[in-house]
């Protein structure tokens, strides 16, 4: 058997790890809320939350919304979004149930 330098396995292993695309350039889908008619999609984007909503049957309604643009576009759907949304953490800040 052949034995390989560790110089030369240790320049293999960093290429490999340096040349391969890192997840953060895909957006990484964080949860879905699914309605009785519709199910939104949350994702991670480079700029915040991103918003797509598609119908029952798998239809894409809207795509890569920001939070202003569901709330103008899907209202109904913002409004049941929105209280879910985790914020920064401060300082005294309590957990409300929603109850």
């Amino acid at each position: 058997m052949r034995q390989i330098p560790v110089a030369a396995l240790l320049i293999l292993v960093v290429s490999v790890i340096f040349t391969t695309p890192g997840r953060a350039e895909s957006p990484v889908a964080i949860t879905r809320l699914v309605t009785r008619e519709r199910v939104v999609t949350i994702t991670s984007g480079q700029n915040g939350l991103l918003y797509s909503v598609f119908a029952k049957d798998g239809a894409v309604l809207a795509a890569a919304l920001n939070e202003a643009q569901l709330a103008e576009q899907h209202p109904d759907l913002y409004e049941q979004v929105r209280p879910a949304v985790a914020l920064e953490a401060t300082p005294g800040a309590a957990i409300w149930a929603g109850m």
